[in-house]
């Protein structure tokens, strides 16, 4: 399912976060994706120069700045590739699943745009829409009666594909595909298993996390809790500056003195509200219909805060891993090691690239 659809061959996907830009270049030889090159571009000094404290909603690079820093990145990493797929973030879009009884699917597309009207809250005229049939589940409460067909409705504010849109050009390249960054990751991290993950993507502005289902996304849920509200939790009860805090919760340690035992204690007050967040989203989902979620996927620049994987998986008692979107491209071995840790971060990117 996508807002966008074109065919190419080599490809670039171009992931905008809020604290980087994240690409990726591949090729297809005998089949299968070969990485070509990526980059990541730290936004730092731009969001120092707009008084912008990374995953604080309203602040915003400029177009013409995002154009600079997308060049720059393509012209240090050497990319060659000008045709282009890019991710939209789950905040900045709205998604749904609607049933239908059974009808033809043309009549589900001419119902559509007025079914949209009760989930969209926002006016129908100022997004662009986007479904896509799913195979439906058997709610537990109404398996006799359920609906013969699920749409999965997407909704992308029009100023944000115009100004995406506009970015692309302005620096010289091909758009080939928008599409919301949890399709990027299920095709990156999930391919054809059929089984029943939890994806938490840990951002620095917010976590994105989704149900994944018969490999349908069947849930997508948007929390403000990123990276960002776990260093202004550091900031906040240790008395530090947002640049201190940040600096703190990246080299945590399993020192015992008693700075290191409020940092830890700051750091796993949040987990813990994250937590909550996540349960709910799951147990929501398991009450409703007759399935269980049996493992947890963590990405994200995120979830290399120390320890973080084990509370998360410890706390959901789910088999968790941390997402590998290189498991199945080929690469230099030499670069087994950095892609190891840059995996997480890079997964939307890959997941954009594998579009063509």
């Amino acid at each position: 399912m996508f807002l966008f659809s074109k065919k190419s061959k080599g490809s670039l996907g171009i992931d905008i976060g809020a604290s980087a830009v994240k690409m990726v270049e591949l090729t297809r030889e005998d089949g299968r994706h070969r990485l070509k090159n990526y980059a990541i571009y730290p936004l730092t000094k731009y969001l120092e120069k707009a008084d912008y404290q990374v995953g604080q909603p309203g602040s915003k690079i400029s177009d013409a700045e995002m154009v600079e820093i997308i060049k720059k990145g393509i012209k240090e990493a050497k990319i060659s590739s000008r045709n282009v797929f890019l991710s939209i973030p789950v905040y900045s879009s709205f998604s749904t699943l609607i049933d239908f009884p059974v009808m033809p699917e043309k009549e589900i597309a001419a119902a559509i745009p007025f079914e949209a009207r009760k989930y969209i809250p926002v006016p129908i005229s100022e997004v662009v829409l986007d479904w896509s049939i799913i195979k439906p589940l058997n709610k537990k409460t109404d398996q006799k009666k359920r609906s013969n067909h699920q749409v999965l409705l997407i909704a992308v504010p029009k100023e944000v594909i115009s100004s995406y849109t506009k970015i692309v050009r302005s620096a010289g390249l091909v758009l080939k595909g928008i599409e919301e960054e949890t399709f990027s990751l299920t095709r990156a991290l999930i391919a054809n298993d059929k089984s029943t993950f939890v994806l938490i993507d840990v951002g620095a502005r917010s976590i994105n996390v989704s149900i994944i289902d018969d490999g349908y996304i069947r849930v997508n849920h948007n929390l403000e809790l990123g990276g960002a509200k776990i260093t202004r939790a550091i900031a906040q009860q240790l008395g530090f500056d947002l640049e201190k805090a940040e600096r703190l919760k990246k080299e945590l340690s399993t020192g015992e003195s008693h700075q290191e035992l409020k940092l830890k204690s700051s750091v796993q007050s949040a987990l813990g509200h994250i937590v909550l967040e996540i349960k709910k989203i799951i147990d929501n989902y398991q009450g409703k219909y007759t399935r269980k979620v049996e493992k947890a996927i963590l990405v994200g620049g995120g979830v290399q805060l120390s320890g973080f994987t084990d509370y998360i998986s410890t706390k959901l008692i789910l088999d968790t891993t941390i997402g590998d979107p290189f498991v199945r491209l080929s690469y230099p071995t030499k670069l087994e090691g950095v892609l190891k840790e840059l995996g997480p971060s890079l997964a939307v990117a890959v997941g954009l690239a594998m579009r063509e």
